[in-house]
């Protein structure tokens, strides 16, 4: 009975030493990209800090849409392969990325100009547009590079590049005290440098699954790969669409400083943001794997009481830590903390919901995932247009709070108390 009892205590342990490890990579990344926005928002005036923030939110939507599933696809159809299967399944993963990475960045570089002019009504955000293309297509490689590493669960090394990565991330910006450079460009430099560091330490294992395309032996076929991948792409462009719901909504709608008040409360939540992240990166592969009823209970059983503790206990400090975080922020942009901790509270909320959520990948359900980010997206964008003429980048901040956190608790709910989509198909 005790050995019995020792299992899941193990595989937490293991778990949380994996969570640790990736986390203090990302925790060095993330405040290294906080860092760099919140420096050159206080050194350019906010008027002008709206295209810094526009190219930041521009970067991660483009950065999204060259992944379109391809990294969840990876993880599910490599689970369990070794060796020259490993290599020859995440081969034709690494084609698909980079065919679609190029598709992609190709078609919004030409269609900047037209969508900054139509869609954000401010014709001056090409340039950033057309910059977030170029950082987004080598985060695209460093990405999935790390989505190798993750496969083989080499958490450690995933942790010391990132954390290296971040020393790379600010030196860039450090120009703008220096030699004056404009904030956009100098957050493109960062970005740039970081992201190719990662894929130059990866270049050796990036090779080898190129070559590893061209060798016979068998790979998983095109059908099933589109078949799971269809509702999971699906969920990444709707996904795609709600993080762009701010930046259209506050450019059409609000002042233009609105947009970067939004964009540094954002990024200082991202540190709630980037634990969600790490969590995923552990859980995500044991979930996927998840495939009979037995290890979907045991795996709810090992990791979701200790996830719904840690949530409330962050949410004590974010909301009585405002006065402090008041301090960070540029004097002309004081809704920022209101915005920095509705959207913690929102990342805090996903901390219970995603790990459970993950289990309908395991489960061939991926549609459910989609249907719901589609309703979030949805309800997020009308409220976004609802309240962003009024109250501004608090009131879009509040419409992702309640949009996100009301659906995503229903299916959290749903599969964890009735088992919605976890039974027998």
């Amino acid at each position: 009975m005790c050995d019995a009892d020792r299992g899941p205590h193990r595989r937490l342990g293991a778990t949380a030493r994996n969570i640790g490890l990736v986390l203090g990579g990302q925790v060095g990344l993330s405040a290294s990209r906080f860092a760099a926005l919140l420096l050159v928002s206080h050194l350019v005036a906010p008027a002008r800090f709206d295209e810094c923030a526009i190219y930041a939110s521009s970067s991660l939507v483009v950065g999204n849409l060259c992944e379109l599933g391809i990294n969840i696809s990876c993880l599910k159809f490599a689970a369990g392969a070794t060796g020259p299967d490993w290599l020859r399944t995440v081969s034709r993963f690494l084609l698909l990325r980079l065919a679609l990475t190029a598709g992609v960045i190709a078609a919004v570089f030409l269609l900047a100009p037209l969508a900054s002019a139509k869609l954000l009504r401010h014709p001056e955000y090409a340039t950033a547009l057309r910059l977030a293309c170029g950082s987004a297509a080598v985060a695209s490689v460093s990405a999935f590079s790390l989505v190798l590493l993750q496969s083989r669960l080499q958490f450690a090394r995933m942790a010391w590049l990132s954390a290296s990565a971040a020393i790379l991330q600010i030196l860039p910006v450090l120009l703008v005290l220096r030699w004056g450079w404009s904030g956009v460009a100098s957050l493109f430099a960062g970005d740039m440098l970081s992201r190719l560091w990662i894929v130059a330490a990866n270049l050796s294992l990036l090779a080898a699954v190129l070559a590893a395309a061209r060798q016979p032996g068998d790979r998983p076929a095109w059908k099933p790969i589109a078949v799971f991948a269809n509702w999971i792409t699906m969920s990444t462009v709707i996904g795609s669409l709600y993080s762009y719901i701010p930046s259209i909504a506050l450019s059409r709608w609000a002042a233009a400083s609105a947009i970067g008040t939004y964009s540094l409360g954002m990024s200082l939540s991202g540190g709630f943001g980037l634990l969600i992240n790490t969590t995923s990166t552990v859980l995500l592969p044991e979930a996927v794997a998840a495939t009979t009823v037995e290890r979907r209970r045991s795996y709810f059983r090992s990791y979701v009481p200790g996830a719904a503790l840690l949530g409330v206990a962050l949410l004590v400090p974010t909301w009585l830590g405002g006065p402090l975080a008041a301090h960070l922020f540029p004097a002309a942009m004081p809704g920022a903390v209101r915005v920095f901790q509705l959207l913690a509270t929102a990342h805090i909320a996903l901390l219970v919901a995603n790990p459970v959520q993950f289990l309908l990948y395991g489960a061939g359900r991926p549609q459910w995932c989609t249907a719901s980010d589609a309703l979030i997206t949805l309800l997020f964008g009308a409220m976004a247009v609802w309240l962003a003429p009024a109250y501004g980048a608090v009131g879009v901040a509040w419409a992702l709070l309640i949009a996100q956190t009301s659906i995503k608790a229903v299916l959290a709910t749903g599969l964890g108390t009735a088992g919605w989509g976890l039974g027998a198909r």
